[in-house]
Formats: C-alpha cells, structure tokens, sequence
C-alpha cells in the first residue's frame, strides 16, 4: 500500500490511468480468486440472462474503476485537506440534504454500498457534517489499519466494529451527529440473511437498529465517477424515516427491505463501479468456479 502511494505520486495521470485499463485486462486474463468473487457478484446483480461479453466488459471496468480509484486518492493525499475534499463534486441537491441532517435530534445514520472512490468521498462528506463516526471492519489487519489512518484526515472519527464503538455511535447520534456505516459487505455470520438482488445475503443490519433505537433517520448515498466528466460526484438520496409497528424484529425486517431497496438501485445506476471483493453470496460464488 505504501508502495502503491509513492507510484502514484510520481507517475503522471495518463500514465496511471492506461496502467489501471491494463492491469484490469491482465486480471482477466489470468483469473484469479479475486475473479471469480467478482464475478460471481456481478451476475447476481446483472441477471442470469445478461450477455457474456456484457459481464466479461463489466468485470473489467470493476477492477479498472478499483485500481484508478486508488490511484487517485494516492495521489490526492499530498494536496490540503480542503483541495482533497474538493475533488469530489458535491450538487446542491445532496449538499440540502446534508444541510438538512445537521444537528437532528436522533441524529442521521449515513448508509452506502462500496461504489467507486468511497475513501475519496469520505473526505467530500465529512466536510459537511459538524462531527462524523464512520465504523469499519472489526479488528483491522495492518492493511486496513493504514487505510483507516489515512481516512482520519478527513476529520471523522474511524472506530472498528466493537461494542464500544456501537456505545460511541449511540451517544453520538442522541447528541445530532452522523454515522456512516458500509451496508453492502458481509460482516459477521451472525446477521440473518436478507433478500439482496433476489437472493439470501448476510449484510448487516445494525444501521437499522441503531435507527430505531436513537431515532436517527437513515440517509443512502454514494459516490460515483463520470466517464463524460471524468469527476467523483456525491449522490444522496432523501432521508428515510423508520416505520415502527411495536415489533422490534418485524421493525428490523420492514426497514432493512426499504434500505436494501435503496442499496439495489445504487449498485444497479452503476455495476461497474461496485468494489465488492468478497463473496456476497458464498453458494453463487461456488457455483462460479465450479463452472469454470
């Protein structure tokens, strides 16, 4: 990773860029594990009746989109904090609702998938909320440790999974803050499956459950690149308000199913750009090597 940042750095972006559609062709090629689990969740996404070439064009363009993203972001963490965040371009439209969320009592959760340069994005985004908790991967490997390190600029504070950092995320939302939490990338085998793209996923669910449980409204949102304008753009839709029924797990079920909703029609506007390298759904991702 460290090498990574020092490359990118120094190498000029039509450079970086060529390399990106190069290496995602070589991936291709050889077809890796990492192949495969792509693969494997973009046909679930694209429907079994999609073209082969379809998949074939749309796998490359995931793994193009994951390389350029970290090109990108390498490169953008040796400008200011304020010129970092401005790479990502912010319309009024997502700017109001983020205005709207300021200081709400209950607070706002922030919910999105992993599409395009969502590091990037994190420092676009906590620059409009007056105080941010992002929670992460549980028990971060050195790797990601170095990742969260490097989103910490933007302001928000990064707290791996764990009871403390729920403890945390509840206190912050009674006082008005925002919680962002990743809604697409299984976590723990503990969540009960859900219905994601026709088909049983183990995503979680604690986003909800902090929603219900504080008040807070879940917003879903994501950032996504513009072959036309070759610019990050924040896309935010409109607050959702939980519907309560005096049933904590039927409470859970109905909202989970209205944020999934929202989750779908992200990834599905842009399936080239959803960076999901782990196994959504296992049993699909068997089959995938079985038949290859």
């Amino acid at each position: 990773m460290r090498l990574g940042m020092l490359a990118s750095q120094r190498m000029p972006e039509f450079v970086g860029n060529r390399l990106a559609w190069w290496t995602a062709g070589v991936v291709c090629r050889i077809k890796p594990v990492l192949y495969h689990i792509v693969r494997a969740n973009l046909c679930q996404v694209l429907g079994e009746f999609s073209e082969e070439q379809a998949v074939e064009e749309t796998v490359r363009r995931v793994f193009y989109t994951a390389i350029r993203s970290h090109y990108d972001l390498y490169r953008a963490l040796r400008l200011p904090q304020e010129k970092l965040a401005s790479l990502v371009e912010f319309p009024e439209t997502a700017q109001a609702i983020a205005r709207s969320l300021w200081h709400r009592e209950g607070g706002s959760i922030l919910v999105a998938p992993h599409l395009s340069n969502f590091d990037l994005a994190g420092h676009a985004i906590a620059r409009l909320f007056p105080e941010m908790q992002v929670i992460s991967l549980p028990d971060p490997p050195p790797g990601f440790q170095l990742a969260n390190d490097l989103r910490q600029r933007s302001g928000a504070r990064i707290t791996p999974l764990s009871s403390t950092a729920l403890r945390e995320a509840i206190q912050l939302l009674r006082r008005g803050g925002t919680v962002s939490i990743g809604g697409d990338r299984p976590v723990s085998d503990l969540d009960d499956p859900v219905s994601f793209f026709g088909h049983p996923a183990r995503v979680p669910s604690g986003h909800v459950r902090l929603a219900l449980k504080t008040g807070a409204v879940i917003v879903t949102g994501c950032c996504f690149f513009s072959p036309e304008t070759h610019h990050y753009t924040m896309h935010l839709d409109p607050p959702l308000e939980m519907i309560r029924t005096g049933n904590r797990e039927e409470e859970v079920r109905i909202n989970m199913a209205r944020v999934i909703e929202s989750l779908e029609a992200l990834i599905r506007r842009w399936p080239d750009q959803w960076l999901m390298f782990v196994p959504v759904w296992p049993k699909l991702l068997e089959a995938e090597t079985c038949a290859s």
